[in-house]
């Protein structure tokens, strides 16, 4: 029973692979807790640390961070190893990756 299993786990696995995408930009909201990253950006843009994030592995989620709000006047990218809750904040806007399947 249990050598089916792994074989029907792993025919899964070779036929589906697993990909993280970003989930919505959330607005007005800021992640606080498990940076583990965190830069500077030239660019006042949200989709950079969003594709920052999407392009590390070790990356969960991320908060982008206005300028002259927390840091001064530069934009900030702070990017987190776990999915901290939600707060409301308008200093930033903040995204999670989730798991999605891709047929190979």
């Amino acid at each position: 029973m249990k050598k089916s299993l792994m074989l029907a786990t792993a025919g899964l696995v070779m036929a589906f692979g697993v990909q993280m995408q970003a989930q919505a930009m959330q607005w007005n909201t800021i992640r606080p807790g498990a940076t583990y990253r965190s830069f500077n950006l030239r660019v006042a843009s949200p989709e950079i640390c969003q594709r920052a994030c999407l392009n590390d592995r070790r990356c969960r989620s991320w908060t982008y961070v206005k300028p002259y709000t927390l840091y001064g006047a530069r934009p900030r990218c702070l990017l987190k190893n776990a999915v901290p809750r939600a707060r409301r904040d308008r200093c930033c806007v903040s995204g999670a990756k989730s798991w999605r399947y891709r047929r190979y």
